[in-house]
């Protein structure tokens, strides 16, 4: 971990936007930032800018796999931000594949999505923080035609029937609850799923078929995942 350095460079406002990513996302990667902030750059300059806040104590630096790494709020950053100094450490295996899957499905596919803080969620659906529920992992899905509440369920590499299970169990804790109950039957949520692989991806859509559901599906490969997945396998 960084040592924090005796003196910092100023903040520019572009510099706070990242860090406001960050929260939203957990983690980030020089690729992500790149698309987000530095598109109209080279690759380097996003580079630059985590080197940067690395150096400063912003950013905390983590194996993503090799040769990629990726990047949480650094001491100073969490100071300044006020969040918890647990948001400076690293993932474990299985919370660095959800985490990852969630940042490139929402900030790597070709149409870009935002990821629903638990505040935000809290702020626009305050019924549908409900208990034990997984509140973090949510994002608003737009069909040109309809907008829906969209859980993202994560392949960490079961078979697909296994997948769908798990999809099924989202859909069974939700329902009991009247509000999660009114935008299931009005075709208002949606269950995205992100896996690794574009054979894996058509063997959940058939899983999928063979059972009668209430609500839509997206499934999304992110292939970066087969090198997290198959490193959790093998812990």
């Amino acid at each position: 971990m960084p040592r924090p350095p005796t003196k910092n460079p100023r903040l520019g406002d572009r510099d706070y936007e990242i860090f406001q990513h960050v929260m939203r996302y957990h983690m980030t990667t020089r690729e992500v930032l790149h698309r987000l902030f530095f598109s109209d750059s080279e690759e380097n300059a996003a580079t630059k800018v985590t080197s940067r806040l690395t150096q400063h104590g912003y950013f905390n630096r983590y194996d993503l796999y090799p040769p990629r790494t990726y990047f949480v709020l650094g001491p100073q950053a969490v100071r300044i931000m006020g969040v918890s100094p647990q948001k400076t450490k690293a993932f474990g295996p299985q919370a660095l594949i959800r985490e990852y899957a969630t940042l490139a499905f929402c900030c790597l596919s070709p149409e870009p999505r935002t990821r629903l803080s638990v505040r935000e969620l809290q702020e626009r659906h305050s019924e549908l923080l409900q208990g034990k529920l997984d509140s973090s992992h949510y994002y608003l899905d737009n069909d040109g035609q309809t907008t829906r509440l969209a859980y993202i369920r994560v392949d960490f590499g079961g078979p697909p029937e296994h997948v769908v299970r798990k999809c099924k169990e989202d859909i069974d804790d939700r329902y009991p609850h009247p509000a999660f109950k009114e935008l299931i039957d009005s075709d208002r949520f949606l269950i995205a799923v992100v896996t690794a692989r574009e054979e894996k991806a058509a063997a959940i859509h058939d899983a999928i078929k063979r059972q009668t559901w209430q609500n839509r599906f997206r499934i999304e490969v992110v292939p970066d995942l087969v090198h997290l997945i198959t490193r959790f396998e093998g812990v």
